[in-house]
Order: C-alpha cells, then structure tokens, then sequence
C-alpha cells in the first residue's frame, strides 16, 4: 500500500509532512521510507479503540489462565488483562515463548530450542482501558503446541509466568 507525498503530503515550516490513513484491525508490523533512498520497519501504537474492542469482547468471558495478568488465548491472538492497573504493573518486560507443534515450522535458528521467542514491552502491544491494563499480541499463523508467556524486571529475574495448551 503506497502513497505519493505530492498527493498526501505539505511541506510545513520547512519540514515535510504526510499523514496516511492506518485500517482499523491489528498491524503486526510498518514498513514505510523511499524507495531507494530509506527505509523504517517497526511496530506501530496500538489505537485506543482496537482495545476497547477487545475488552468488550472479554466481558463475562473466563480467562484461560488466571494470575497477574489473566490471559485469553482466542483467535489468533493472547490477550493479557490486569484489572485496576497501575503504571508499574507494566514497566517491566514481559516474555512470550511460542513453541509450534511441528518445530519445522520455526526458523532453523530457532528449532533446536523448540519454540519462538517474542518478548515484549507492554507498551508495544497495550495501554490502558478504563483503569485496566489490556495488551493483545497477535500469535504466528502456524499451528501452536503450548505457550510460556510471564514478566520479567529487569535484575530481579522472573515475578510471574504461565504455561498455556491450545485453547
């Protein structure tokens, strides 16, 4: 999906803008720059709305693993939830080991541990929602065997983790 700066873009105070309008699912990922020029991979925020959503689809709905954060395994994605959140619930990093049920599925550096690591900051993939903490990490396609997902602070080595089957 591209776009011409001349068609989406200005030039303000000396600087160039462009806004581009994002679709209203999930991203797992943003590439954007100048063809021949630069280049930018990265994740983008998480809207405000795509979490609410989320949220609304959790309610009355019993987590798959109750904990700190309890955790709902649905769809393609692991939605973790931590009911009257505060900012230090979320400061630390959280670590999400994916093993497939055929390791032929991961990458070949990979495949002698048996699973896929995607540690991450809850920044990356939450925020708030109504005092709550909410992240929602999209899961990779391939069929999963188990998951070990919990946190980890920095020096202080692991609070919190939870082991789940396919739901």
């Amino acid at each position: 999906w591209g776009f011409y700066f001349g068609q989406q873009g200005l030039r303000f105070a000396g600087q160039c803008l462009a806004t581009v309008a994002l679709p209203d699912y999930a991203i797992a990922e943003v590439r954007t720059g100048q063809e021949g020029y630069w280049e930018f991979r990265g994740l983008p925020p998480v809207a405000p709305g795509f979490l609410r959503e989320r949220a609304a689809n959790l309610a009355g709905v019993a987590p798959d693993y109750r904990g700190e954060f309890d955790l709902y395994w649905r769809d393609g994605e692991l939605i973790y939830r931590r009911e009257s959140c505060a900012a230090a619930d979320t400061a630390s990093g959280f670590f999400l080991h994916i093993a497939p049920l055929d390791r032929a599925d991961l990458a070949a550096e990979r495949r002698e541990y048996g699973f896929e690591s995607r540690d991450f900051a809850f920044s990356r993939w939450g925020g708030s929602v109504d005092g709550s903490c909410l992240a929602v990490v999209p899961l990779p396609g391939y069929e999963i065997a188990g998951i070990r997902t919990g946190q980890y602070p920095a020096g202080v080595g692991e609070v919190w983790s939870a082991e789940l089957g396919p739901p």
